[in-house]
C-alpha cells in the first residue's frame, strides 16, 4: 500500500513540475527586457546605450523596439514598445514588456494634417510610410528607394500617370514590408523615377492582405491568420 501511495505522489510530483515549467516557459517566452541608458543629449537626436550597444536615436527613427519622440539637452522621452518614458541625461532604466501579439490591433491616429502616418521598415530599413487606400500598391520615388538601398531598376519596366504627367518606373517585389509589429512578406511595389512621390505611399498590396477598419480619427490595422 506504501508503495502504491508512493508511486502515485511521485507522479502528482511529477505533473506540478511539468505544469510549472511550462508557466515559467511561456512567461518567458511572452516577455523580454531591455536596459537603457542615457549617453548624450542633442535637439531630436540622443546617444543611447541599449543593451550594452551604443547606438545614436534620431528622433522618429525605430530601433529595436525603442523610437526617440523628442529630446533637447535636458532630457528625451523614449517610447519603449508602446511605452513612453522621460530619460534624463546619464539615467539608466531596465524594463521589461510584452512581446508582440501578432493578432494584436495597431493603432494609427490621424495627424494635424489629416492624414495617416505610420513609421516602418522596407527590408529593415527605416521608412515613414503615408497609408493611402486608393495606391494599388507601395509607391515611392527613385530618391527614397536608393536611400534603402533597392535595385529598383532590374524591376520590370511600366509607366504611371502622376500629377506631373507620366512618368517611368518600375514593378518590384519587396523581400518584407513591416509597420509596427505586423510584418509581411514578398509585398508588391512600384518605384517612380524621381522626387514624386513625396512620400513613401502604403497601398492596397499590403493594406489589402491586413484587417483594417476606419474609426474617426484612427484606424486600426491587424495582421490576418
Amino acid at each position: 500500500m506504501n508503495f502504491l501511495l508512493q508511486r502515485q505522489n511521485t507522479k502528482i510530483l511529477a505533473r506540478l513540475f511539468v505544469l510549472m515549467f511550462v508557466v515559467v516557459l511561456c512567461t518567458t517566452n511572452s516577455y523580454a527586457s531591455h536596459k537603457i541608458k542615457v549617453m548624450a543629449l542633442f535637439t531630436d537626436k540622443a546617444m543611447v546605450m541599449i543593451d550594452g550597444q551604443q547606438k545614436i536615436l534620431k528622433k522618429g527613427k525605430p530601433y529595436n523596439g525603442v523610437t526617440l519622440i523628442s529630446s533637447n539637452s535636458d532630457e528625451a522621452i523614449l517610447e519603449l514598445h508602446g511605452q513612453k518614458k522621460k530619460f534624463k541625461l546619464g539615467s539608466e532604466i531596465a524594463t521589461s514588456f510584452k512581446k508582440a501579439d501578432p493578432g494584436k490591433e495597431l493603432v494609427v491616429w490621424k495627424d494635424e494634417y489629416d492624414m495617416f502616418r505610420v513609421y516602418g521598415s522596407i527590408n529593415n530599413f527605416s521608412v515613414h510610410f503615408l497609408i493611402d487606400t486608393g495606391a494599388t500598391s507601395i509607391a515611392l520615388s527613385s530618391k527614397a528607394a536608393k536611400r534603402i538601398g533597392l535595385r529598383y531598376k532590374k524591376g520590370s519596366p511600366m509607366q504611371a500617370s502622376t500629377a506631373s504627367g507620366i512618368a517611368k518606373g518600375y514593378r518590384l517585389t519587396l523581400d518584407k514590408v513591416k509597420i509596427g509589429h505586423i510584418q509581411l512578406y514578398n509585398v508588391q511595389a512600384a518605384v517612380l523615377e524621381g522626387s514624386f512621390p513625396t512620400e513613401v505611399l502604403l497601398g492596397q498590396s499590403f493594406l489589402s492582405r491586413i484587417h483594417m477598419v476606419r474609426d474617426g480619427d484612427k484606424m486600426k490595422l491587424r495582421k490576418k491568420f
